[in-house]
């Protein structure tokens, strides 16, 4: 009785191992690949079968790994024969198209197939965070087949294929960055993207695929040439770009793709006077509300987000204190009193909970600074005077206090003597 018993807890065990190994192999699978457990489940029974045949010895296992990165590393693999084999279609697709006035002919089929086949694998290749294909990408015939790809968005292909062809782009500066500097920011397809933008007609996921396109490249914070650049800061066309924001704010993937458009470009500009992006507010200020533009900024701003995630400063702060910093004409333009107030409680928020010796403290006492000079706040409408005074004091005594700091402190408090207290320990 008691063997039996034993023998029974024994296959439990078994079985219980046997769930656990094969769990952890679809996991691994669906991990890297995204696909479906159904797949994945005849994936790993396909593998265990083929494991199971072959009979693996212990020291085998050593050189079976560093077979799969021989793989990998191979100029022959698979993946760089398909890239190349799609790009050469690709690029005597584009030639006879432009021999043919820039339209499709009997290569239609052939084309659109291969585009697809690209996006796949190129976004199979991101999706893993794999830079193999960067190998081939430098090459400089390579890079003559893909400025034929490029110059597809200019042709008639159709909207959808402008589409893909600008997220096949996107994929590419994903996997080498400085595909972006070299070979995209002063090729045509930037005045395409800006075309696709404005084209009424055009899909969202078409127009989406055109910003992620021009994102890439004005992150890169190299120049652009100067006519693309006129088109890209153009008041016409940054209009657009606001109305297609306060149209669509139903859709918030597209309002967050387009919000980081123009975050992305307004780190562009230094001065405020002159940033386009503040013009352009002014301007169409009559025609447009663009409420759903300031309500996301102040979302984004009390969420602490940026989705730009840049590393030199904070885009949201910068978009603010450029509202702020031509002399206050844009945020009395576009700001309500009420905007104003829940801008200061976010700030009085984030200077209570941040330590003394964050640094992007800075930003948010700068950003104060500029919002107290407009003379927007004042004694009988600010709702937080005495927490910022307990932060103030807080900074002002700590001997870790950011140099900074510091200084912006004093120079609020010199300005605007309602804000001080008796314990305030000036000039320190």
């Amino acid at each position: 009785m008691n063997h039996s018993i034993t023998m029974n807890n024994g296959d439990d065990e078994t079985t219980d191992r046997s769930d656990e190994i094969v769990t952890d192999m679809i996991s691994l699978i669906h991990s890297s690949t995204q696909s479906s457990y159904v797949s994945c489940s005849q994936l790993a029974s396909k593998l265990i079968s083929y494991l199971s045949q072959i009979h693996i010895d212990d020291n085998q296992w050593k050189d079976i790994e560093n077979a799969v990165e021989r793989f990998d590393q191979s100029t022959n693999h698979p993946d760089l024969c398909r890239f190349r084999q799609l790009i050469e279609t690709i690029s005597t697709c584009s030639n006879d198209c432009e021999e043919r006035n820039y339209t499709l002919g009997r290569d239609t089929t052939t084309l659109l197939e291969s585009i697809y086949q690209l996006q796949e694998l190129l976004q199979a290749h991101v999706n893993l965070h794999c830079t193999l294909l960067s190998k081939v990408i430098e090459k400089k015939d390579v890079r003559i087949l893909l400025g034929d790809l490029m110059n597809l968005t200019g042709m008639n292909v159709g909207h959808q294929v402008h589409g893909r062809l600008c997220n096949i782009v996107h994929l590419l500066c994903q996997i080498d960055r400085m595909f972006a500097v070299s070979n995209v920011i002063d090729h045509p397809i930037v005045s395409n993207c800006l075309r696709i933008i404005q084209t009424s007609d055009n899909t969202k996921s078409t127009v989406i695929f055109a910003l992620y396109l021009l994102i890439d490249l004005l992150l890169t914070n190299e120049p652009f040439p100067v006519h693309s650049y006129g088109q890209i800061s153009n008041c016409v066309f940054l209009k657009s770009i606001f109305e297609l924001i306060e149209n669509n704010n139903d859709d918030d993937e597209f309002i967050l793709i387009l919000m980081k458009f123009i975050l992305s470009l307004n780190l562009r500009f230094d001065c405020p006077r002159e940033n386009p992006i503040m013009l352009t507010l002014l301007a169409v200020n009559e025609q447009i509300s663009c409420r759903e533009l300031v309500e996301r900024l102040i979302l984004l701003f009390n969420r602490g987000v940026d989705p730009i995630e840049c590393k030199t400063m904070n885009s949201v702060i910068k978009f603010l204190k450029d509202l702020f910093g031509d002399q206050a004409t844009t945020s009395d333009a576009l700001l309500f009193d009420s905007d104003r107030r829940l801008i200061m409680e976010i700030i009085s928020r984030e200077l209570a909970d941040r330590e003394i010796t964050d640094a992007i403290t800075t930003d948010y006492l700068s950003l104060l600074e500029l919002i107290l000079r407009s003379r927007s706040i004042a004694t009988d409408n600010c709702t937080r005077i005495e927490d910022l005074q307990t932060s103030f004091r807080t900074h002002l005594y700590a001997e870790n206090c950011l140099k900074e700091n510091r200084l912006l402190i004093n120079e609020i408090l010199r300005q605007h003597n309602w804000l001080t207290t008796n314990d305030m320990p000036f000039y320190l």
